[in-house]
């Protein structure tokens, strides 16, 4: 049975500036970005232990794949909190850092 998911109140907006980055090179590119998000977000909510613990000792990471984009997330019960979605490639300590200040706001 799939978990309830709670999205971070800027989620929205990082997938929106996700979406107008590769609308940029192409429409249909930034719509296929947020229907992977969806599918990926989907698929956390149906097996959120799946993916490793990659800060601190609670939030996990999911790649979108084939987009270099990571979706941070928390499992408690039966919910899964949704925190950031974040550029792979952005420094490691920053993108730990958002996630943290994300979760603290939940």
């Amino acid at each position: 049975m799939p978990h309830r998911p709670i999205f971070h109140p800027r989620i929205e907006a990082d997938v929106r500036v996700a979406v107008t980055r590769y609308a940029e090179c192409s429409v249909s590119l930034g719509e296929r970005f947020k229907r992977t998000f969806y599918a990926t977000v989907d698929d956390i909510l149906f097996l959120p232990a799946k993916n490793a613990v990659k800060v601190d000792a609670e939030i996990r990471t999911r790649l979108i794949r084939p987009f270099p984009y990571l979706v941070y997330y928390v499992a408690e019960g039966d919910v899964v909190f949704i925190l950031t979605v974040q550029y792979a490639g952005r420094r490691p300590a920053y993108l730990r850092s958002v996630a943290r200040e994300r979760l603290l706001d939940t």
